[in-house]
């Protein structure tokens, strides 16, 4: 185990770590928004470049261990533990520790028909935007494959992998609006289980989709196929 990997294994409960993290990407969120909403001159963007690279260089240079990096010998329970929860704060679709992230959030509800569900709520920008005013579709096929993720484990299917998504775009999803992704299980058998879900805009659906997952034992992320969750 290097030397870069040790503070991670061996931190305490990261509270203070966690918060600093979350309060960092959120201010690199607003800062990408702003670069795409503010008009400014070039001496001011030359400055903040300056700034961003101070800002950088404060941040060392150990690299951050993953859960799936560490081996049985260096980590107990707990520690993998906290490796784990870490990982999902990265994500890159719901991370708050993740700049790239909107983030979504995201619940299990029951719906109208007493069907348990996954619903994921976001808020999309400038920075998401394909056509006019509208959501690139490749985000919002990203959001799909994100939220319909934690559809096996409505039914305790254990780990799984996307091994195919479709969506279908049936209007126009803007941007600077509020999103409701709902997803459930449709199907399953044996190893193969399919899901489907819906984008609601104000309560209107914009796009559905589905996909077909198959579950696996977990193996490094080199190996594998598909979207791994």
């Amino acid at each position: 185990m290097s030397t870069a990997d040790q503070p991670a294994a061996n931190a305490p409960d990261g509270g203070d770590e966690n918060a600093a993290r979350q309060n960092l990407a959120d201010g690199v969120r607003g800062l990408v928004d702003d670069l795409h909403l503010l008009q400014s001159p070039p001496e001011q963007l030359e400055e903040a470049s300056r700034l961003v690279a101070e800002a950088r260089s404060r941040l060392g240079r150990l690299e951050r261990l993953r859960w799936y990096e560490a081996s049985d010998e260096d980590l107990d329970d707990a520690g993998r533990g906290r490796l784990r929860a870490e990982h999902r704060q990265h994500s890159l679709y719901r991370g708050d520790h993740n700049p790239l992230a909107p983030p979504m959030t995201v619940v299990r509800e029951t719906d109208p028909e007493r069907r348990q569900i996954v619903v994921g709520e976001v808020h999309t920008g400038r920075s998401r935007e394909g056509p006019p005013g509208r959501l690139h579709g490749g985000f919002l096929a990203g959001l799909f494959d994100d939220i319909l993720s934690g559809a096996p484990g409505l039914v305790d299917a254990g780990p799984a992998v996307t091994a195919r998504l479709e969506v279908r775009y049936r209007k126009a999803t803007p941007i600077d609006t509020d999103l409701r992704l709902e997803a459930w299980v449709e199907r399953q058998s044996g190893r193969r289980l399919v899901a489907r879900a819906r984008c609601l805009v104000a309560g209107e659906v914009t796009a559905e989709a589905e996909a077909l997952f198959v579950t696996v034992t977990h193996r490094p992320a080199s190996s594998e196929q598909g979207s791994g969750r």
